[in-house]
């Protein structure tokens, strides 16, 4: 009785359930049941359910179609899919096969489904496929290698809300879809069914499949080097991304030869960025990167980073903590990479390596053997520590040295660096090949010609560092003709000359005036110099008259109110009858006196002393001139003229035993 009871509420409870829930409980859809590939000996069956239906247990039954035998369960699960072995069920006859669900007591049927299990094969959705766009047209391929009916569908992106197109073939896992446009992006899906089997079935389509146009450019790269100056360098490669939409899913294939010891390059693949940094040696890097998406790839850019040449002989870091004075490593470890250097810059396509198991310089020894005379060699030493490569020492040699074989290369000096005393001289180094050592100078000689070229009249000889290709010559003299030698030299002596001919420039005509003038006004300057210093010895001074004034004449001066100028006075003798102009004396005064009124007598008695000096005011001044009395007759003709100009006054005497006095 309790037994009743228990299962009679179990059916009321799913009943209340199934009411509850209503349509959205359903028994599950009739099994379908296929093989994957014609030859695989599983089949799965499988069917759909609703989500109310998530928790039922299934169980997969099948009995032979039209007969009267009992049903055979294969195998039940709470998934909604059964995988069957073909041993198990009768394959090349017509079966009847369902599904039932389970959900405690509450159980549902889904219908029957009447087929030869032997003929549904379904494939599974193409794999891993590969797409190829040249053109206008556009292959998809896919890893299968049977024939199989293929359908495509397809559409521009820019027409996601259209229709599809859709294209049907039969072929060996691959279909060519024609007439794209070029720089359009598509979408499609693809799926495929047997043609060996008389019920195939449509495989799942695939996800939908962006396909982005070709990449018609290979990318350009650029690179930069960071030197840290102790062997090791930190390469940065960049490119640009492509214009849209070829950038649309691009990567790219990377692969470099960054260290010297294996001859077998690193390969990065994927590189999803547009930059890409590693350490590197001194030695050159060399390279391809490839651009890539879904349906192709770009050409090949060869990349090519040179090696890091010194132009000093040699260079080492024994100091680095990294650098071991000794190398024990094996070849993966370290290696002496040599070469020749033709050039002095191009690394050859092969070089030689030789592995490091004792110091540098034993193997050196045996390098050296190898090596020819005259030509300049480059070697590397190279260390990994801790992943990062290190060029230990990088050294220019020579087996032997000789002198260069060839003189510096087109020696110039144009005409507009030849001035009237200097010369600026250019050249071409001389090619490392011809060179057969290290150049230690370039040697400089030049030799002035007489205008007839008869003779050389000086000749000098300069250096210039290795490293220069230009020189100026200077303190050359204004038009002349100069021959002028270049040889370069190394340690084992000069090599070839090379001779070219020059004239400086005349000096200008106007430079030539200036001089000329600038000489004689030096020369008029110490000759005034010396006569001004010596002129008295040259010249001996005049004696300057002493001329005096009359003080009575200056009291009267000073209450005159009528002047009258006087501008010459004559005396003669009376005494004589015939008196001689020759004897006669002459005063001159340069500028005008004045005297007071007619009335007033000019003349003094000569026996007055002189005593006061002519004043500064000597142009108002009054000439007087005092005669003796009648007692001194015998002197009364002894006077004969007196004159004055040009503001000069001259004492005159007169032609007797005894003097004149003339006061002014």
């Amino acid at each position: 009785m309790e037994a009743k009871e228990h299962w009679f509420l179990q059916g009321f409870l799913l009943l209340a359930m199934v009411i509850a829930q209503g349509a959205t409980i359903k028994c599950p859809s009739s099994p379908l049941c296929y093989k994957k590939t014609e030859s695989a000996t599983i089949y799965t069956c499988e069917w759909e359910t609703s989500e109310s239906m998530k928790n039922a247990t299934y169980e997969l039954f099948y009995s032979r179609s039209n007969s009267a035998a009992s049903r055979t369960s294969l195998g039940s699960s709470r998934k909604s899919y059964i995988c069957v072995q073909d041993n198990t069920v009768l394959n090349k006859v017509l079966v009847d096969i369902w599904v039932v669900a389970y959900m405690g007591n509450w159980s549902c049927r889904s219908l029957n489904t009447t087929v030869t299990l032997s003929e549904r094969v379904k494939y599974e959705a193409p794999q891993r496929m590969s797409m190829a766009r040249s053109s206008s047209n556009l292959t998809l391929s896919w890893d299968n290698k049977k024939d199989a009916v293929i359908e495509v569908k397809f559409r521009r992106l820019e027409e996601t809300s259209g229709t599809w197109t859709f294209k049907k073939e039969v072929k060996q896992a691959m279909v060519t879809l024609e007439n794209l446009q070029n720089k359009s992006v598509y979408q499609l899906q693809v799926r495929q069914m047997s043609k060996h089997v008389k019920h195939p079935l449509w495989s799942d389509w695939t996800p939908i499949l962006d396909v982005p146009t070709e990449i018609p450019n290979p990318p350009e790269v650029n690179w930069t080097v960071e030197d840290f100056n102790n062997g090791t360098r930190l390469l940065k490669l960049t490119w640009g991304t492509p214009p849209y939409p070829v950038s649309m899913q691009v990567n790219y294939n990377l692969s470099l030869h960054i260290w010297p010891c294996l001859l077998k390059r690193t390969n990065f693949t994927i590189v999803t960025t547009t930059e890409f940094s590693v350490y590197v040696t001194y030695s050159a890097v060399s390279g391809d990167i490839i651009a890539f998406n879904k349906v192709g790839k770009s050409s090949r850019t060869h990349i090519l980073v040179p090696a890091k040449h010194i132009s000093f002989p040699c260079k080492s870091w024994p100091n680095d903590r990294l650098i071991p004075l000794k190398y024990a490593h094996g070849f993966m470890k370290s290696c002496l990479e040599w070469y020749k250097s033709t050039d002095g810059e191009t690394r050859p396509e092969k070089v030689k390596r030789s592995k490091l198991n004792g110091t540098v310089k034993k193997k050196l020894k045996h390098v050296r053997e190898k090596m020819d005379d005259y030509v300049r060699y480059y070697y590397l030493v190279h260390k990994q520590t801790d992943g990062k490569p290190q060029s230990t020492e990088t050294c220019l040699m020579y087996k032997r040295e000789g002198a260069p074989s060839k003189a510096p290369d087109h020696f110039t000096a144009p005409i507009l660096n030849v001035t009237t005393n200097s010369a600026m001289l250019h050249w071409k180094p001389i090619p490392v090949p011809d060179q057969r050592g290290f150049l230690t100078h370039y040697e400089i000689c030049y030799t002035m010609r007489s205008q007839n070229n008869e003779s050389q009249i000086e000749s000098e000889c300069l250096k210039s560092f290795a490293s220069k290709t230009e020189y100026l010559v200077q303190n050359l003299t204004p038009g002349s003709i100069y021959n002028i030698h270049l040889a370069g030299a190394t340690a084992a002596g000069l090599g070839p000359t090379t001779t070219i001919e020059i004239m400086t420039k005349p000096l200008p005509q106007s430079v030539i005036g200036w001089i000329i003038a600038g000489i004689i006004a030096i020369l008029i300057t110490v000759c005034l110099f010396i006569i001004k210093r010596h002129k008295k010895n040259i010249f001996p001074p005049i004696p300057r008259p002493v001329v005096v004034e009359s003080v009575n004449y200056r009291a009267r001066n000073q209450s005159m109110h009528e002047k009258e100028e006087v501008h010459e006075l004559q005396l003669y003798d009376n005494c004589s009858q015939d008196p001689n102009p020759e004897e006669a004396t002459v005063l001159e005064v340069s500028e005008t006196y004045e005297c007071e009124d007619t009335d007033e007598k000019c003349l003094g008695d000569s026996s007055t002393p002189v005593s006061d000096p002519l004043s500064p005011d000597y142009k108002a001044q009054v000439l007087r001139l005092e005669t003796p009395d009648s007692s001194q007759g015998e002197i009364d003709c002894l006077v004969t003229m007196l004159m004055y100009r040009n503001g000069l006054v001259f004492d005159m005497k007169a032609y007797s035993t005894e003097d004149v006095g003339i006061q002014l």
